[in-house]
């Protein structure tokens, strides 16, 4: 398929600075792209940019020669989470001479990280960027980890499927930058100084004083920014730190790693003393404890002076609980 367009050459690239009737300067930026594949990006970036600031950048590929092509646009370093939307055309030739429109993205806090990339078979999209101050409009990480403003967006035209190992920050947990080859056949995370892995997932807090994985059988730490970390546990493993093994319900007797001894309560007899326990085995263990607050002051006032002394009437208290199938433990305070 060839797309085919009788247009007006037209000059996109802005990059001038002018001051409206309030006396605010607006700086303004764009570019119109024919190339079949190119970059997008704010001003100074990953630097701050003067604002307020209004960009549109055209991506045109009508004369480009294809029997199925489409536009696909790789997020790779998207940082700021306002202002920015991606708009398809059939047609467009200006912001007044234009048709066929259809609003594909616009990036949101709700959603900054919810792609890595996505395409358009129509043969213009129109990139707009619009923002009137920095501050709570842009991605963070703690203690200035990561200080990044605006973004840093490729597109290529292309008759093959999208790069399904494309990279963006969420991707690179964060704590690197992800980048593509010239050719955009490869996408890599550049981790930032103590940090390594594929993902730059692996940072200080993942080892301890020694330098042995905090993970346990097998986890995968992933740290998250300068201060947060998590364990991704195997199969058969929970726990903050994969420390905890599940029990195994495949078996088909009850062996002695995996069985839970379900014990009554009888009286005079310490409830970690099991005697006649009954040994089953399942998945998931569960223990109950069931404390009662009473405020001792009130008892002696109240309505214990009614059963002789506080000893007798907490003694009465349990023989209840126990007759009532339940155990309770009273708290002085």
């Amino acid at each position: 398929m060839r797309f085919t367009v009788t247009s007006v050459p037209i000059l996109f690239l802005w990059c001038l600075s002018f001051t409206g009737a309030s006396g605010t300067t607006e700086v303004s930026c764009g570019d119109r792209l024919t190339s079949p594949r190119g970059v997008i990006q704010t001003p100074n970036f990953p630097a701050s940019f003067p604002v307020p600031i209004k960009c549109r950048w055209v991506i045109d590929v009508s004369d480009i020669t294809a029997t199925n092509g489409s536009i696909v646009v790789y997020l790779t370093q998207v940082y700021v989470y306002k202002g920015l939307s991606f708009t398809e055309y059939a047609y467009y030739e200006s912001e007044s001479m234009n048709f066929g429109e259809s609003l594909i993205k616009e990036i949101t806090e709700g959603n900054v990280f919810e792609f890595r990339w996505f395409r358009t078979f129509r043969p213009f999209l129109v990139v707009e960027f619009e923002l009137d101050r920095l501050e709570g409009n842009h991605v963070r990480v703690l203690n200035d980890l990561l200080d990044v403003y605006g973004f840093n967006v490729t597109y290529q035209m292309t008759e093959d499927q999208p790069n399904y190992d494309s990279c963006s920050v969420q991707h690179c947990s964060f704590t690197g930058h992800c980048l593509v080859s010239a050719d955009y056949t490869n996408f890599r995370c550049d981790c930032f100084e103590g940090f390594s892995g594929k993902n730059c997932n692996e940072g200080p807090l993942c080892f301890d004083d020694r330098r042995e994985p905090v993970c346990q059988n097998g986890g995968t730490c992933r740290q998250i920014g300068a201060e947060a970390m998590n364990c991704h546990c195997p199969d058969g493993y929970v726990g903050h730190r994969c420390e905890i093994r599940l029990l195994d319900t495949m078996d088909a007797e009850c062996g002695t790693e995996n069985c839970i001894m379900q014990c009554p309560l009888d009286d005079g007899v310490p409830p970690c003393t099991c005697r006649n326990g009954t040994r089953i085995y399942n998945n998931r263990s569960r223990y109950e404890c069931r404390i009662k607050l009473s405020n001792v002051t009130s008892l002696r006032t109240g309505s214990v002076t009614q059963q002789g002394s506080l000893e007798s009437y907490v003694g009465k208290q349990v023989r209840n609980n126990r007759t009532n199938g339940t155990s309770a433990w009273i708290i002085d305070r």
